[in-house]
Parts: structure tokens; C-alpha cells; sequence
């Protein structure tokens, strides 16, 4: 009981100092990544403290899934599926009005990531391979510059996301609509 009354306490105190959103992504896969993922959709949630009229810190945490995508390798096709659970902290700067409109800013943060991967069964010279399923989570480093419009209660986003892996970067380019709870 009084863990719970600390807690709406706390909660209170923070809602009435920033603002929370929860809001739908759109998520479009670039570069390599795009060869292994298909068109990602999600939900994410936002936590906004101002820090004077035209700054905010950010904290950002959901889930992404990304479509099957096949590609061939000479035998058959092989289906890859991956989801994403994306926590970052960020700043946001807003150019014009008191923590409304047109902002841009940075996120920091990790992406835990599995992925599955489906190989088709295969028959060379009478001898048949059974299809395989492989899957795998890592957490990897991730990082993102976004831009948006923020008005009343709706925040319109965009960011590169980028994915720090072995050798590489796997990114995409997410789109988020959410809707703003609490200070305009």
C-alpha cells in the first residue's frame, strides 16, 4: 500500500513537470537491413522533461516487429523475421514556441533484437536436408538524429535509426504518431 501510494506520488510529480506519450510506428528498414527485414510496425512510449522554454530531455522505450522477408540462396528461399525492443534516452529542441513545433534532437540508447531465420528443405543427390529454424537476441548500441512537429496534444515524428552490429550498421527510418498526455 504504501509502495503503491510512493508511486502516484512520484508518477504525479513527473506528470506534472512533463509530459508522456504513446504513440504507432511505422518502421522502413534501409540499406542491408532492407535485404533482411521487411516493413516494421510498432508501439512506443515517451516520457518528456523540460529542461528550459526550448529544451527536453527524452525517454523512450517499445516494440517493433518487422515483416518476413525471403531471399534466395541457389537452393530455395530462405524467411527471415526479426523484432526489435528499442530503449533510448534523447534531448529535443524546440525551434520556435515554448516546447511546441518544429523540434529536432539526438537519441541514444539500445536495441534488443531477435531475429529468426527459416532455411527450405533441400535435396542434393537423393539425399534430403530437412529445413532449419535458427534464432538469436542480441542487444546492440543504437542511435538516432529525428525531427518532428509537436502541436497541443499530437506529435508527429520522424528519425534515422541506426544500429550499431559487427562490421556494420543496420538502420531504418521510423515514423511515429503519438498522442501527448499531459503539459501542452
Amino acid at each position: 500500500m504504501a509502495g503503491a501510494l510512493a508511486f502516484g506520488m512520484v508518477s504525479g510529480a513527473f506528470a506534472q513537470s512533463g509530459r508522456f506519450s504513446a504513440g504507432l510506428e511505422l518502421a522502413l528498414p534501409m540499406g542491408d537491413f532492407a535485404d533482411a527485414a521487411g516493413m516494421g510496425f510498432g508501439a512506443t512510449l515517451r516520457y518528456e522533461y523540460p529542461l528550459s522554454d526550448n529544451l527536453a530531455l527524452t525517454g523512450d522505450a517499445g516494440y517493433l516487429m518487422f515483416g518476413k522477408k525471403s531471399y534466395s540462396i541457389g537452393f530455395g528461399d530462405v524467411e527471415s523475421k526479426s523484432s526489435m525492443i528499442p530503449v533510448q534516452v534523447g534531448a529535443k529542441y524546440y525551434f520556435g514556441e515554448v516546447q511546441n513545433g518544429f523540434y529536432a534532437g539526438l537519441l541514444l540508447g539500445i536495441h534488443s533484437i531477435s531475429s529468426k531465420v527459416t532455411t527450405p528443405e533441400y535435396t542434393f543427390m537423393n539425399v534430403t536436408i530437412p529445413s532449419t529454424s535458427t534464432s538469436e537476441s542480441t542487444t546492440k548500441l543504437s542511435y538516432a538524429p529525428q525531427v518532428g512537429y509537436h502541436l497541443a496534444n499530437i506529435d508527429i515524428g520522424a528519425r534515422y535509426q541506426m544500429i550499431a552490429t559487427e562490421g556494420s550498421t543496420s538502420s531504418y527510418l521510423g515514423i511515429r504518431l503519438a498522442y501527448v498526455f499531459g503539459g501542452n
